[in-house]
């Protein structure tokens, strides 16, 4: 069963909303929340805008980038980029979270997102060697996903 354009769209959306969310009901950084700095940054400025963040982002991709016919492309791009600078996160940002968060949580996180951006990453480029839509809308949707849950995790010091 092949999904619409639309349930893509909006159903990825609504999905993501509910991802960024859950960080108000973690309260504090764990391995199942581990509140990305962007989301948290947004969450500080308007508390009622932030889970809306990141699903505008992906709604505006969507809609920019979804018909043309290097969408494949476009999306395995994204991905590279974004994984590209989750990792110069981590290692800038590597020592601040064994101080604050401690070894366990950065350690599990940093795999969380290794095995995340690898996946989409994965199916970024099967969806441009079959030059299949679905599976560039799947690779999309999990990078936004990662977006929304577990990349750029705050690793710093709690206020």
């Amino acid at each position: 069963m092949d999904l619409s354009h639309k349930q893509w769209m909006y159903g990825g959306a609504v999905l993501l909303a509910a991802t960024s969310g859950t960080i108000a009901l973690g309260g504090v950084p764990n391995v199942w929340t581990p509140m990305p700095l962007p989301i948290v940054i947004v969450a500080f400025i308007a508390m009622i805008v932030f889970p809306f963040v990141t699903p505008a982002l992906y709604l505006l991709v969507l809609k920019l980038s979804s018909s043309s016919i290097h969408f494949g492309k476009i999306i395995l791009a994204l991905v590279v980029f974004f994984g590209v600078l989750n990792i110069i996160y981590f290692q800038s940002a590597w020592e601040y979270g064994i101080k604050y968060q401690g070894p366990e949580h950065t350690k599990i996180v940093a795999s969380e997102n290794l095995v995340g951006f690898t996946v989409a990453l994965a199916i970024s480029v099967v969806a441009l060697a079959k030059k299949s839509r679905p599976l560039a809308y799947a690779a999309n949707f999990l990078l936004f996903m990662l977006l929304s849950w577990c990349a750029f995790p705050y690793l710093g010091e709690l206020p």
